[in-house]
């Protein structure tokens, strides 16, 4: 996936009153961040972190419930890999921007999905 392509999925998000504009735009600058970050201009296999954030954000804009996901022994593996410190880095910047923190179990559910993805996307194995 590429930017224009994350914009024109995020429009129709928008669009449909899926997502707010303030998630699509920091979803958007988590996205070109990530690509700058890796050093590409395609992110692979991204499609689930990248419509997954704009929706949980507006969730919490929106006060509804989030639900936990990861059992300790997954998020110990992620903790574990090679990816994490990256994704630690990502997930703070979102929460920057974001400026109401995120809950742990969503900053959990992120860490999972941008290890996988960074692994992806630096030729590594995913986990």
């Amino acid at each position: 996936m590429n930017l224009a392509e994350l914009k024109q999925r995020l429009d129709l998000l928008v669009e449909g009153n899926v997502i707010s504009s303030s998630a699509r735009s920091i979803t958007v600058d988590a996205f070109q961040h990530l690509l700058e970050t890796l050093g590409i201009k395609d992110v692979e296999q991204a499609e689930m972190l990248f419509t997954h954030l704009p929706t949980a954000l507006t969730r919490m804009e929106n006060r509804e419930t989030l639900d936990a996901f990861a059992s300790e022994t997954m998020m110990e593996e992620v903790r574990n890999s090679g990816s994490y410190h990256l994704a630690k880095e990502q997930v703070r910047r979102i929460e920057r921007e974001w400026k109401g923190g995120l809950p742990e179990t969503e900053k959990e559910f992120l860490y999972l999905h941008y290890t996988n993805v960074i692994q992806t996307n630096q030729g590594g194995e995913a986990n």
